[in-house]
């Protein structure tokens, strides 16, 4: 059984989607807004197979909902449906993998079809990516660590993770001016980190 996070602020539009995927073997949880959802996935977030969501939402957007799960490194399929089809908005939803968009109005079956591509989708988890980069930077493989590396950005843009791994490919490699970027590029975007040395020079 999939387990389904639907977010979407119109009533009838959440029901529909509940109908057309109630024979479809899946539970469903329904929100009206992002920040009800990030908390529901916040306390369990290995519970959830799948995320469906609008883009207008009161308080955050579809996108920024995106960008929060994606900054946790988790590799759910999410699928935007929305009547909301500007080119650059649907662009930036499509720099993430594992992503796709439905129009609004749509069919039983044009969301179906959707929802089982990215069901069935094999997941290349931000976890593999992490052990393959680590392994190859070990055998000193770095033209192999780079791509894994590579491939971690476009898994989660938000997450310091890679940008650490680039500062250690980088400085191997000689170039120290590009690693120095990437190092500071992670530590701006690992809180935690800027905490612990703060705390280590009082």
């Amino acid at each position: 059984m999939a387990n389904i996070l639907i977010v979407d602020d119109e009533r009838n539009v959440r029901l529909l989607i509940e109908k057309f995927l109630s024979d479809e073997n899946t539970k469903i949880e329904a929100y009206v807004s992002a920040e009800e959802a990030l908390e529901a996935f916040e306390k369990n977030s290995e519970n959830y197979d799948m995320v469906i969501t609008d883009v207008k939402l009161p308080g955050k957007s579809g996108l920024e909902l995106i960008r929060e799960i994606r900054k946790k490194a988790i590799d759910i399929p999410i699928l935007i449906i929305s009547a909301y089809v500007k080119p650059e908005i649907i662009a930036e939803f499509f720099k993430y993998e594992n992503v796709d968009f439905l129009s609004k109005p749509f069919t039983k079956e044009e969301l179906l079809t959707k929802v089982k591509q990215l069901l069935e989708k094999p997941r290349e988890t931000f976890d593999r990516l992490l052990r393959e980069a680590n392994e190859y930077l070990k055998s000193s493989d770095l033209n192999r660590a780079e791509k894994s590396i590579r491939q971690m950005f476009k898994f989660a843009p938000s997450s310091p993770v890679p940008h650490y791994l680039m500062y250690e490919l980088l400085k191997r490699r000689g170039n120290e001016e590009l690693a120095l970027r990437h190092f500071n590029a992670a530590k701006a975007l690992d809180p935690g980190k800027e905490k612990v040395e703060k705390d280590e020079k009082k």
